[in-house]
């Protein structure tokens, strides 16, 4: 039985990953986290997606790809190409480090440090490396490094992966938010709910392969709904993380849909790609679209 801790830290990894898309052949019939619709002189294609996959889980299934080859239009949540290290870097650094001689010291709780502490000796990493990192940013690289220690890399994800191909292919690639407004999303929780958030990701660490297996088994249902539901578990036992989920992603998807129905009132096709969290749920992409569009959901 996962602990309390544990369902917040799904939450975190849900984060992280956009959840799991896993492709791995079966001889059944299954539905995947794919839709599509039409509308006027245009057919939209909506993808959910991750930020970082195993290799192992490469090729994609045979619908993805051929929504790919579909379409003339691929939008991201953000296009990383149009972006380079340095101006990432510069971005990070104004939004996720301390002005010296400040650290991350002053606005952990003893326990939190102790925690910080040991994980950084279990690693051994110097305190040094990660204590001008706001709490939010080490989060975030804990997180990274936990996920790579399992074998998911983000050079390997679906975003990245597609928008290089778009590249490669002349496709024209288009963004749902900049690199600006995800940053800022971020960096912009109170430093109680930020610290909140790292203490419980090193108290269960552990527990993350346990709850990526859980989300995959959902994803390999095509059931985006229960990944929102597990992963939305976390507010019930730390309310204090209803207004972060909410920011993080009912808010988002109403602006994301916004901008969806935009394109739909054009002429192309398009394939949208956003991380699968924000397709289920009441609040969901899908929910927000179908009053207006018949959606339906991909088979493989």
């Amino acid at each position: 039985m996962y602990s309390k801790h544990a369902r917040v830290l799904s939450t975190l990894a849900a984060i992280l990953l956009g959840l799991l898309l896993f492709t791995t052949a079966q001889s059944e019939e299954r539905k995947l986290c794919l839709w599509s619709f039409e509308s006027g002189e245009s057919q939209i294609f909506l993808l959910g997606s991750i930020h970082a996959m195993r290799k192992s889980m490469y090729p994609l299934a045979t619908p993805i790809v051929h929504a790919f080859n579909q379409a003339d239009k691929v939008v991201f949540e953000v296009d990383l190409t149009r972006l380079n290290a340095y101006e990432m870097n510069k971005v990070m650094q104004k939004k996720g480090m301390y002005e010296p001689p400040e650290t991350i010291r002053q606005d952990l709780r003893p326990e939190t440090f102790i925690l910080l502490k040991n994980y950084l000796r279990t690693n051994q990493m110097p305190l040094a490396q990660v204590e001008r990192m706001k709490p939010w940013y080490l989060m975030l690289t804990i997180g990274q490094r936990e996920l790579s220690r399992l074998g998911f890399d983000a050079e390997l994800g679906i975003d990245r992966y597609l928008q290089q191909l778009a590249l490669h292919e002349d496709k024209e690639i288009l963004q749902l938010e900049t690199f600006g407004e995800q940053i800022n999303l971020l960096s912009s929780d109170p430093i109680a709910l930020q610290e909140l958030s790292l203490r419980v990701s090193l108290e269960e660490r552990q527990n993350v392969a346990q709850e990526l297996e859980e989300l995959l088994a959902a994803w390999e249902d095509g059931n985006a709904d229960r990944m929102l539901e597990m992963t939305l578990q976390s507010t019930a036992e730390y309310p204090e993380l209803t207004k972060q989920m909410d920011n993080l992603i009912d808010k988002r998807n109403i602006r994301m849909a916004e901008r969806i129905r935009a394109y739909a009132d054009t002429s192309g096709t398009y394939l949208i790609v956003v991380g699968a969290l924000h397709m289920g749920g009441k609040n969901g992409i899908i929910k927000l679209l179908q009053d207006d569009y018949r959606i339906t959901q991909q088979t493989y």
